[in-house]
């Protein structure tokens, strides 16, 4: 929940999390939410240091660029996978979310389409059976939702939505090869964004 928490916004970057405050919102006691907070941190969620205490995490786009093509490259493995395997029941759910990302992009919504995107993503790892792929994938949500985040504000929401419809496409017609193309691909110009929009950043000013 905690993690969950920090995936949507609720907890911003840089804020302070005090266990006690966290404690008494869960009606537990501080021992489950110290260890919580210690595998958040493993994770890459959180960062404790000796005067702030636990903050959540920050990411720059140095470290966006340099995961991205490790996602690509594990999306694309994890497509593959879920085209041999996929079931009509795993598929209803891509299409449940694959329309919700269209019609977030439809009125406007940045936030509803960030939430689908990234868990249109997450139900094609989920897919794959892989459980390894899903927990390596999971390490890197706080990345996912950083640059998602920041993408939504920088191109055409609807240009985005569209993007997932070949996939889509692919994975419906379980087509392995084409499916594991399709996900590096888009993963991919995820990295081309990041590296150029760096470059920029990056470009000494006269």
């Amino acid at each position: 929940m905690l993690m969950e928490d920090i995936i949507s916004g609720r907890f911003q970057p840089g804020e302070r999390i005090v266990e006690t405050g966290i404690a008494r919102e869960f009606g537990v006691s501080q021992g489950p939410v110290r260890e919580a907070l210690r595998d958040l941190e493993l994770l890459g969620f959180v960062v404790k240091s000796p005067f702030r205490g636990t903050e959540v995490g920050r990411v720059s786009r140095r470290e966006l660029a340099e995961i991205y093509p490790i996602r690509a490259a594990l999306e694309g493995v994890a497509a593959y996978a879920a085209a041999t395997r996929i079931e009509d029941s795993a598929l209803a759910r891509l299409e449940e979310l694959g329309a919700a990302i269209l019609d977030a992009a439809s009125r406007g919504d940045s936030r509803g389409q960030v939430e689908a995107d990234i868990a249109l993503h997450r139900a094609i790892v989920e897919a794959s059976g892989n459980r390894l792929l899903m927990k390596f994938w999971d390490s890197m949500r706080l990345e996912t939702t950083t640059f998602m985040t920041i993408l939504v504000t920088q191109r055409s929401l609807s240009e985005l939505a569209e993007r997932h419809v070949p996939l889509l496409a692919a994975l419906r017609a379980r087509d392995p090869v084409q499916s594991r193309d399709l996900a590096r691909r888009h993963i991919e110009e995820f990295d081309e964004w990041i590296r150029a929009d760096l470059e920029q950043v990056e470009r000494p000013r006269d």
